[in-house]
């Protein structure tokens, strides 16, 4: 289950950034592959694998609540690329989908290694907040 951390300390702030990239960066991947996926539900499925297990009753009633307001695939890709969505052709959706492959690509295993080095530290706290 890992250690109780002081809050607030550096160690829980590291410790929720690393929870939110994982979120995002899971998110944005779901966004690459094209599974079919409404970025909604791509969200929620994020957030129930990443946050919701730290989460208490109220976070998990909320958090989802808010992930109900993200738009469909080609706005949340017009936002992620500042463009607006009338530009969103073929050739500016791969280019925003190459950018988001190569944010991923990095973020995934300086993830994992900070998730291990966590675990191996004993700072992996698990209780709800």
């Amino acid at each position: 289950d890992g250690n109780i951390l002081k809050d607030p300390s550096a160690a829980i702030g590291m410790l929720w950034i690393r929870r939110s990239l994982s979120f995002q960066s899971d998110l944005f991947d779901s966004l690459i592959s094209s599974r079919g996926q409404h970025p909604k539900d791509a969200a929620l499925d994020s957030y129930q694998k990443h946050l919701s297990p730290y989460h208490g009753w109220m976070l998990r009633t909320v958090f989802p609540a808010s992930l109900s307001q993200i738009p469909a695939r080609e706005t949340f890709l017009s936002k992620l690329g500042d463009i607006e969505i009338e530009d969103l052709d073929h050739n500016t959706e791969s280019k925003i989908l190459k950018k988001l492959t190569a944010l991923t690509s990095t973020w995934e295993p300086l993830l994992a290694l900070w998730k291990d080095t966590f675990e191996t530290m004993g700072l992996e706290d698990t209780r709800r907040v």
